[in-house]
């Protein structure tokens, strides 16, 4: 069943390629002063970071750094500027 935003990444043209996904995962934690601005990054910190070849690796490392995948929004519903 797909879920309005599946939809419209569908016909944006997004492909799916579950087979062959691997994951690169970074946790920033950004100084909210700096967010609305062109210089969101400045006093930005990597409090983690991780490679997942595949989503089993990837529930994995969500789960060892406490966070919920159903939290997640698509990017262009997310405030994150990256």
């Amino acid at each position: 069943m797909l879920i309005e935003p599946d939809v419209q990444a569908r016909d944006e043209g997004w492909v799916r390629s579950d087979g062959e996904r691997s994951f690169r995962l970074e946790h920033w934690e950004y100084d909210c002063e700096h967010m609305d601005g062109f210089d969101y990054d400045i006093g930005s910190a990597l409090i983690g970071s991780a490679n997942a070849p595949d989503e089993s690796e990837l529930s994995t490392v969500l789960n060892a750094w406490g966070v919920r995948p159903d939290l997640f929004v698509y990017p262009w519903e997310s405030d994150d500027p990256r």
